[in-house]
């Protein structure tokens, strides 16, 4: 499970010390140890050690992809409690029990050539339940452990929207490649497909990604923002908009479920810089029924060189948007961006209503405090 593995090393701690990496943390943690300032995560210390160039990432993906097997066997424990969580059938259903029963019994064949007599035609390796219908919003372990594909607490927030009757558009935001298959399962349990999750209205579901490239210098005249939108009319043609007061009324007008492949390259080649990242756009005196929350556990508020959101407020006297100063990063914190904590979100499955919830009030505390609010935009 790459992912979670993913997961734990940006939330573990250390710091280099004569050259050897050594540990702070001894349980996962969003937030740095107070004693040890300049502590980073794991994630951080591979990331310089091994990215030089974007088409690196590569490598440091194979790197955190086993942590637990190697430098990070202490805190296996925590790995394991996650898999459990992410599990697709509960340990007490039937199915489980079924399927717990194939795994173990591939797993302790007592030879290759009895496990290639039981699996005659498949991928070394892969298990015989790869011959059953993947369930709705599933995903399968090359040992055949079902998993949940979108977490259940993304369609209990979906659920909680529609009741509370709220206007709204979820749209990912992802620098990798996995947008379409989200899409496609979003679409799948949201047209009532999944047994436990019912939907009382229709979502709609864009199949077909947006994208957001950024070019030019930072705080220069040729700094651009461009958002790429499919042609409704025409699925081949992309529509271009460049002008950011546009890119933000066209994205505060979706509905339902979306897709969006933001500008990894401009962010690697700017060191990673907040300002360089993911564009979120608000306007104080326009948007005043409009609340954009970023989820994304790469949201840090400690490092200007280590965040994957750039808030931008809207400057009254320029009638331009401006990227908001990293000091003041910390009273923007859930409010228009969220430090996502996979290990809450799978114990906790209320966890995006609760930050929704907590971001609209810290919102309106900010929009009431018009000197913090002007010492930001301006």
């Amino acid at each position: 499970m790459n992912g979670v593995n993913n997961f734990l090393t940006g939330v573990l701690w250390g710091q280099e010390v004569d050259g050897k990496w050594e540990w702070i943390s001894n349980e996962p943690s969003l937030r740095k140890p107070e004693a040890y300032p300049n502590s980073i995560t794991y994630f951080k210390y591979l990331e310089n050690q091994v990215v030089k160039v974007a088409i690196d990432r590569k490598m440091l993906r194979e790197k955190t992809g086993n942590f637990v097997n190697h430098e990070g066997v202490r805190f296996k424990p925590y790995y394991d409690k996650l898999i459990r969580l992410l599990l697709y059938n509960e340990k007490t259903s039937e199915k489980r029990f079924h399927e717990d029963e194939i795994i173990e019994k591939e797993k302790t064949l007592e030879t290759e050539k009895e496990k290639e007599d039981e699996i005659e035609i498949r991928p070394q390796h892969q298990s015989i339940l790869y011959d059953e219908a993947l369930p709705v919003n599933s995903y399968r372990s090359a040992d055949g452990t079902l998993y949940h594909y979108i977490l259940p607490a993304f369609f209990r927030l979906i659920r909680y929207l529609q009741r509370t009757n709220r206007e709204y558009a979820i749209i990912l935001r992802t620098m990798g490649d996995d947008s379409i298959n989200f899409l496609q399962n979003a679409q799948n349990v949201l047209s009532n497909q999944h047994p436990n999750f019912l939907f009382e209205k229709l979502t709609n579901v864009n199949l077909n990604p947006g994208r957001i490239r950024r070019t030019g210098k930072l705080r220069k005249e040729d700094e651009k923002i461009t958002l790429e939108l499919p042609n409704p009319h025409d699925q081949d043609e992309l529509l271009s908009i460049d002008d950011e007061v546009e890119i933000s009324h066209r994205l505060k007008q979706f509905d339902g479920i979306h897709a969006i492949k933001d500008d990894f390259n401009y962010w690697c080649d700017n060191d990673y810089l907040y300002s360089s990242s993911k564009p979120i756009w608000f306007d104080p005196e326009k948007d005043i029924d409009v609340h954009d929350i970023l989820f994304d556990d790469n949201f840090r508020v400690i490092d200007p060189n280590d965040s994957v959101v750039d808030i931008r407020l809207m400057n009254e006297n320029t009638q331009r948007y401006k990227t908001v100063s990293f000091e003041h990063y910390s009273q923007l914190e859930n409010v228009f961006a969220v430090q996502a904590d996979l290990m809450e979100i799978l114990e906790n499955e209320n966890y995006y209503i609760e930050k929704v919830e907590e971001c609209e009030r810290n919102l309106a505390d900010l929009l009431s405090n018009t000197e913090i609010l002007n010492r930001m935009r301006y």
